[in-house]
């Protein structure tokens, strides 16, 4: 393997999948089997400190002393957006070249990864659009939006879920304040192109997956999850737009706040859990760069070839 003062020839690795497939064990595994390979989080959730127990944080155990980026880096009262993990990313890569060290993505968040991998920027933010689309969103239904973002953006509605309020607002104030000539989801995102990161897939049989999920969200629940978002709730922390949609904290504040029971916080959580599975395949699956394998072993089987 050679070295040219802070480059290296090999080509850095994204390990990708939906939630609970796997992603962190066989991160671990790479890291261990080629230590030029240091982990960093794709994850829009485990960026916060304070979500722990419920974006399944890779432990010290799991990772056996392997380093691990881009975790738990800003508080759940900081907004965190596309631009600022770009920002985050490019100061890890930095260090890593001058420490003769590739970057190993791991993570879920499709947007994100697409980001890395294509060298995208985001849309610009239109400040006062986004103050007013806003407020406006505070007087009518999220439907009402989610009808006006499919008229005037029907791509960037397609991959939008039609209650996801925050979402739709972003997409508007992008559409609208490039007068209809930019997307969020446009442009770069829909293309593809020669990349320096390799992509490795996950694709577990889809019942396989689900009953991970269902038994992942168990074990967080006895691993004290509630208890966790009970502290969030008590310290007073008014939690940023990303972070008040965090999947299974949202449910669990509302059922300790007496808005839901608590099974039907759990059956929310994970049914909101196995439709982000199935997004995020569904977003996957259109990228032809990707090697796919049907569990962790057979990932691993196609990373070694390529090494």
């Amino acid at each position: 393997m050679a070295y040219y003062g802070c480059e290296v020839t090999m080509r850095s690795i994204a390990i990708v999948g939906p939630t609970a497939s796997g992603k962190t064990e066989l991160a671990v595994r790479v890291m261990e089997r080629w230590p030029i390979f240091e982990a960093v989080s794709v994850d829009s959730m485990t960026v916060y400190r304070e979500f722990t127990v419920g974006t399944a944080k890779p432990t010290p155990e799991e990772l056996r002393g392997k380093p691990y980026h881009l975790v738990s880096i800003v508080s759940v009262e900081d907004e965190f957006s596309l631009g600022s993990f770009l920002r985050a990313v490019d100061a890890v890569r930095s260090d890593l070249r001058c420490r003769t060290r590739l970057a190993l993505f791991v993570g879920g968040t499709s947007l994100y990864l697409r980001a890395i991998i294509d060298g995208v920027m985001p849309p610009p933010r239109y400040l006062g659009l986004r103050y007013w689309l806003e407020i406006l969103g505070t007087y009518v239904e999220p439907k009402m939006l989610y009808d006006l973002l499919r008229s005037v953006d029907p791509q960037a509605a397609a991959k939008i879920e039609s209650n996801n309020l925050r979402r739709t607002i972003r997409a508007l104030e992008v559409s609208f304040g490039s007068a209809g000539l930019q997307s969020v989801y446009g442009g770069a995102f829909l293309e593809t192109r020669l990349s320096d990161v390799l992509q490795f897939g996950i694709d577990l049989p889809r019942e396989v997956l689900y009953q991970r999920i269902e038994d992942r969200i168990k074990m967080q629940l006895e691993s004290g999850w509630v208890d966790e978002v009970e502290k969030i709730l008590q310290s007073g922390a008014e939690l940023s737009r990303t972070a008040a949609q965090a999947i299974g904290y949202k449910e669990l504040m509302s059922f300790l706040k007496g808005e839901m029971s608590y099974d039907e916080a759990v059956y929310m959580t994970v049914s909101r859990t196995k439709n982000l599975a199935k997004r995020q395949l569904a977003w996957l699956r259109r990228d032809k760069r990707i090697y796919w394998g049907a569990d962790v072993n057979e990932v691993f089987e196609l990373i070694a070839k390529r090494f």
